[in-house]
């Protein structure tokens, strides 16, 4: 890198710029092979956007007294959506433009370089592991069993005003549930336009990491990435993680445009105030509702014990639960290979498109 180079990237950092670019010295066209492909990628490379990259303060939530945090924790997204770095927009488009599945693997070619993206690449960078359940697909044995708009009616903080649950909107949601879901739409499966609703498939992944499913999240991701690809969208997601494993790759990064991650792409408290949330003295609640001032504030030592010996009490609660929620998940799959499904399938909801989303005229 020269001077120049090393010069704008000190100043950009200290002066806390979202986004600092460096200048590139070759076209992105030549590092396609076939000739009709580089005319294709020429040609639609600027309808092409890499999703800004967006990680969670993990800390900062659980300070403020949130629980969908530790959900992502349990189910092992830690590292996933904690994850920051840089990106190489540009190499990041090739790879998308390149991607092709060989053996059940994703692999690309970036600057002659080829890339692959197995088990082994996931788990060192994500810390995602290939094993579990494929608990985000309509087929998998527990979703069987599982109504979908049981679950949506079960995440609102107040079903009883909805008359139809499609279209699956995170406005409404209980606040816990709504973080999650936003979360998901934001970090986990990113690269989409709307990001206000949910589609069948992120009702089970919510649900999943609610009731904590152990998910095959590298097939939930990878399947992600090759959908995105075989429709040639425009939308691509990823980019600071498939930046890192062409450094891994050892492609040549010399001189390529950077966009470099910051503070302002942290999901934190403006998310919370983005959801339609507002901070009270009892927490965080949702803008719709009441302020009311706090039923009891211990004022004595022994009073203050007490109320920590409640808070002990409540944490042993919550992991009992998770016990019992793994017990269920166990016996309800144990159910699904011993016994037909006697649920009947609400998939031919998916297919109204025009459907829209009703409100009673009484509260």
């Amino acid at each position: 890198m020269s001077k120049s180079c090393s010069q704008m990237a000190s100043s950009s950092s200290r002066h806390g710029k979202k986004v600092a670019h460096f200048v590139r010295n070759a076209s992105p066209n030549g590092w396609i092979g076939d000739d009709e492909e580089r005319h294709k990628f020429g040609c639609y490379r600027k309808l092409f956007e890499v999703v800004p990259h967006k990680f969670l303060d993990l800390e900062l939530f659980r300070r403020e007294g949130f629980l969908f945090q530790d959900w992502l924790v349990d189910v092992g997204l830690a590292k996933f959506v904690d994850m920051t770095g840089d990106c190489y927009r540009d190499l990041v488009q090739v790879f998308y433009h390149n991607l092709k599945v060989v053996g059940g693997v994703i692999c690309s070619r970036v600057k002659g370089v080829d890339i692959k993206i197995d088990d082994e690449i996931w788990l060192s960078f994500t810390g995602l592991k290939g094993e579990g359940f494929m608990s985000h697909e309509r087929k998998f044995e527990l979703n069987q069993w599982t109504n979908k708009k049981k679950i949506y009616k079960e995440y609102l903080r107040s079903p009883t005003r909805l008359k139809v649950y499609k279209p699956y909107l995170l406005d409404g949601l209980k606040i816990e549930e709504k973080m999650c879901a936003f979360v998901l739409t934001w970090v986990i499966l990113l690269g989409r336009c709307l990001r206000d609703l949910l589609t069948t498939t992120d009702l089970f992944v919510v649900h999943a990491i609610k009731t904590w499913i152990p998910t095959i999240w590298v097939a939930v991701m990878s399947e992600h990435m090759i959908e995105i690809a075989s429709s040639h969208g425009h939308i691509l997601p990823y980019g600071v993680f498939i930046s890192s494993v062409l450094k891994h790759h050892q492609v040549d990064l010399t001189g390529e445009k950077i966009i470099w991650c910051t503070k302002s792409n942290e999901i934190g408290k403006a998310a919370l105030r983005h959801n339609g949330l507002k901070k009270t003295k009892d927490g965080w609640v949702s803008n719709d509702v009441d302020e009311t001032p706090s039923t009891f504030t211990p004022q004595t030592e022994f009073e203050r014990f007490v109320v920590d010996q409640f808070r002990r009490l409540s944490t042993r609660i919550s992991k009992v639960e998770k016990s019992l929620i793994m017990i269920h998940n166990k016996l309800d799959e144990y159910n699904a290979l011993i016994t037909p499904s006697a649920s009947q399938s609400d998939d031919e909801d998916d297919t109204i498109e025009d459907e829209s989303m009703e409100t009673s005229n009484s509260d």
